[in-house]
């Protein structure tokens, strides 16, 4: 039997983040012998549901054969547990992704330094000028860089890599078919061309809220090292962070001013010694030379690029084997102030707009009643909505992971 197909058939069945195939895998041993249990052997599973025994006592293949024949038609690599290239970082999670959906190549994390960059989507100037230079010094320095493609810092960080001719990856938190957010379609096909894009969710799956910190866990683990630029104290970010801390990985951070909300996480993380404060590319290269010796480069790692709008436009096809910053004496004449003092700088926020598609109601309701620049109690949202406070909790969770409000103390929320 094909063991691609079987592992997409559990997957199907079982879902992101599911705890059950490492038991599964525990007692029967190999993907054969899960597809080929019966209802007395998943008597030896503790605690396994009697819904999850129906769901393996389902043998119908015939959604597998459907999604396979979908990559196979869309150039989609399935990568399963079994696989020789799956990342063997993943395989020590406990909940770790049965199927892998690829479109690029993906880098050999085996062998490769890889350091996942993660912070805001609302960046400030000053985040959005050092993610760019993270993304563009650690690729020169020969690290492979790993993100989210959120809005923000996760972009800034990819658009640094490609300018960069370096290798990054994205891991989704939707299908592979979906772009989200929409306009990184370009950035998207250019990610896919310098390194690969990858989910655990299979095709035309949306990007619901939940989804992203079930798939945060990928990006810490299949990384060496975290790198959090611009986070909120209760940012998705700040997930990132914490799995990297279970994962026992190297978690990094960039000081920020300490009054800007955009900093209250990595200035946490700092304060309390559970993330190095780093300023640049070669102090987070160096915690990794004893292992990465050979494909270590400081002394390009120490150059620092041009920045400017024109930049964070994405390399364009003629570019591609010139690097956008080394190719003009006449453009490195022209280099950039350097970032303003801390508390000089002023705040980028750009214009969220929700995507109905992807927002309930409730959400959509709650973000129209409430103002930018005023923070709302949510007895005042509750009298403005009609909504209960417990709904007004579940909708916020999901508009706070997008980046669209914060919460702060006390039940106050501010629109960003």
């Amino acid at each position: 039997m094909d063991k691609s197909l079987l592992w997409l058939w559990l997957s199907l069945h079982f879902g992101a983040g599911s705890r059950l195939y490492r038991d599964l895998i525990r007692y029967f041993d190999n993907i054969e012998n899960i597809y080929s249990c019966d209802d007395h052997d998943m008597d030896l599973i503790a605690g396994i549901s009697p819904t999850d025994k129906r769901k393996l006592l389902n043998k119908n293949l015939e959604h597998a054969i459907e999604v396979r024949e979908w990559c196979e038609q869309n150039e989609v690599q399935i990568i399963t547990y079994s696989d020789v290239n799956y990342p063997s970082a993943l395989k020590k999670l406990r909940n770790f992704p049965a199927v892998l959906y690829c479109k690029g190549e993906m880098p050999n994390f085996d062998e490769e330094l890889s350091i996942s960059v993660v912070g805001t989507r609302s960046m400030t100037a000053y985040g959005q000028k050092m993610a760019f230079d993270l993304g563009y010094t650690l690729s020169k320095g020969g690290a492979i860089t790993v993100s989210g493609m959120a809005r923000g810092i996760d972009s800034t960080v990819a658009i640094g890599t490609i300018n960069a001719l370096g290798t990054t990856v994205a891991v989704l938190g939707c299908g592979i078919d979906i772009v989200y957010p929409r306009e990184n379609r370009t950035l998207m096909n250019k990610i896919i061309d310098y390194g690969a894009v990858i989910t655990e969710y299979p095709p035309h799956t949306p990007p619901n809220g939940y989804h992203f910190p079930v798939r945060n866990r990928i990006i810490s683990a299949i990384s060496n090292g975290t790198v959090v630029i611009e986070a909120s104290i209760d940012s998705g970010a700040m997930i990132t962070a914490r799995m990297a801390l279970e994962q026992e990985k190297p978690l990094f951070a960039l000081p920020g001013p300490a009054r800007m909300h955009t900093s209250s996480g990595t200035n946490t993380l700092i304060k309390t010694n559970e993330a190095v404060l780093v300023r640049n590319a070669v102090e987070i290269l160096e915690g990794f030379l004893p292992e990465f010796r050979e494909k270590i480069n400081f002394t390009k790692a120490k150059i620092r690029p041009t920045f400017s709008k024109g930049a964070l436009k994405i390399a364009s096809e003629e570019n591609n084997k010139e690097d956008l910053y080394e190719k003009s004496k006449e453009k490195k004449k022209k280099i950039r102030k350097s970032i303003r003092k801390f508390d000089e700088i002023i705040e980028e926020t750009p214009e969220i707009v929700l995507d109905q598609a992807i927002f309930s109601p409730n959400q959509l309701k709650l973000y129209e009643v409430m103002e930018k620049g005023v923070t709302h109690h949510i007895d005042e949202l509750v009298e403005k909505t009609g909504l209960s406070a417990a709904e007004i909790a579940a909708s916020m969770t999901m508009l706070s992971i997008e980046g669209a409000v914060e919460e702060i103390s006390g039940g106050f929320f501010a629109k960003k």
